[in-house]
Order: structure tokens, then sequence, then C-alpha cells
């Protein structure tokens, strides 16, 4: 590109003496000196530049950069233009992901309710087994420490220095209760001078449920307050002419501790 030219000014004391003139109001005002050739006076010892020239310069050089500016704009726009398509297509994701993570949490407490629902269907049908295991031990009752080489009844688990409960099995029902109200309103029974006790014969699940009862029993029995354990696992107490029934050990406590202390 060419060296742009530097115009010819009038000198400093000119201009000063101009600028502080006291001239009539009716003077022509101060105008900067223009050449009347199309040529402007370059520096000692450069050659005159025509005007055109300098405006073809000035011209390019205003084209350039409107380039450069358009070009880098341009640029800036494409960027912008790939950055919205990103978060456009990111946007899309996440609204994606968001409909997943929802169909998800559906599924999951969907999941969550058959569960329970299985679990109570679990219970349920644990129960039926339970007492059905224990309406076919009904008519059986359970002997302890009776020798095992007694005909007619059948041990229970391995052997050991202990004799093994024996199962003793009815044809009905009441033979059953008969023989253990019998055993039990004659007290103390012993067999080749050893005690023997009488049981009902109940599955695992349930004696371990009359068993939770055993504490609560023996409170009864210091308080000497009436009581009976009805099948398969409620503590029916009669106090002061009333009768209550529990279904739970914790139920039986919490009524012994508000009973006032006699």
């Amino acid at each position: 590109m060419d060296r742009l030219p530097r115009l010819t000014l009038p000198s400093p004391e000119t201009l000063l003496q101009t600028l502080t003139t006291n001239t009539p109001s009716t003077s022509p005002p101060f105008t900067l000196p223009i050449p009347d050739s199309t040529t402007i006076n370059m520096a000692d010892g450069e050659e005159e530049l025509p005007i055109s020239k300098l405006l073809n310069a000035i011209k390019e050089t205003k084209e350039d950069l409107t380039k450069h500016i358009d070009k880098k704009t341009a640029d800036i726009q494409a960027t912008l233009t790939k950055i919205e398509s990103s978060l456009n297509a990111l946007s899309e994701q996440v609204e994606e992901m968001e409909a997943r993570v929802s169909a998800n949490e559906d599924d999951i407490k969907d999941a969550h309710n058959r569960v329970d629902k299985m679990k109570k269907l679990t219970m349920q049908l644990k129960d039926k087994i339970d007492d059905l295991e224990n309406r076919s031990r009904r008519s059986n009752l359970r002997i302890l420490n009776i020798p095992e080489q007694a005909e007619g009844l059948h041990h229970v688990r391995k052997k050991s220095d202990r004799p093994r409960p024996l199962i003793a099995k009815f044809l009905n029902f009441r033979g059953k209760e008969k023989v253990l109200r019998l055993a039990r309103s004659r007290g103390e029974m012993t067999y080749e001078n050893k005690k023997i006790s009488f049981f009902p014969d109940y599955s695992v699940d349930l004696q371990r449920r009359r068993d939770e009862f055993r504490d609560v029993k023996q409170r009864l029995r210091e308080k000497e307050i009436e009581y009976a354990l009805m099948y398969p696992a409620q503590l029916r107490i009669r106090h002061q002419g009333s009768i209550k029934i529990f279904p739970t050990p914790a139920e039986a406590q919490r009524y012994l501790k508000d009973l006032p202390s006699e």
C-alpha cells in the first residue's frame, strides 16, 4: 500500500495571528487553505501524490477493513450458530433423559408396589401353609422323656444322651385332648422313674410365637391373674370380672404395666 501524504499547513505564527486578530463580524471566517492543484505537497525529498490516488488508497483500505470485519463477523456468526445447535441438541438430550428418568421412577414405584403386594401375598401363603401344617398335627401329642425303646411312638430329631421328644398320633382330635387334660389334671407324672411331660404338637413357627408369651405368663403367675394361651397364639386374661385377649406379647405387657399395684 502507498504511503499516505501529509497536508501542507500554514505556519503557527500565521494561524495564531489569524485567530487573535480583532476583525469585524463581517469578516469572512477562518478557512484552512486548500491547494488549488490536484496534488498534495509531500515532505522534502518526496514526490507529490495526486488526491485521486490518495482517495483510492483510503477506499481500498476501507474495503479491506470491511472485508476483514465481515469475515470475522461471519466466523463469529457461524460459531454462534454451532453453539446454538449444540445447545438445542443438548436441550433435547436433557428432555429425553428427564423423560426416561420419569419413566424409570414410575417403573420403580410400580415395582415397589408389586413387591409389597408379593410380600403380603407371601405372608398370607405362609400363614396358610403354617395353618395347614398345624391342622395336620391336631391329633398329635408330643411327649418328653419316654425311653426310645417304647413301641408305637415316633422319635423326632437326632439321637442324643437325652431321650428325644416322641410324637403320639391319635385317631382323632378329641382323643388327644382327653389325654392332654388328664395329664394336666394329675400333675407330675413319671415313667420308669423319670418325669414325663405332655404337650400339643405345633409347627416350629407357631411354637416360637407361643413361646414369646413366656415372660408375660410368668408375670401373670406372680400376680395370681388367671390366663390361658389360646390357639394359635393369643393370650386370654381374666381379671376383675373382665376378659381381654391379646394377639401379641407387647400388648399384654402394656396391659400389665397399666394395672394398679395391689
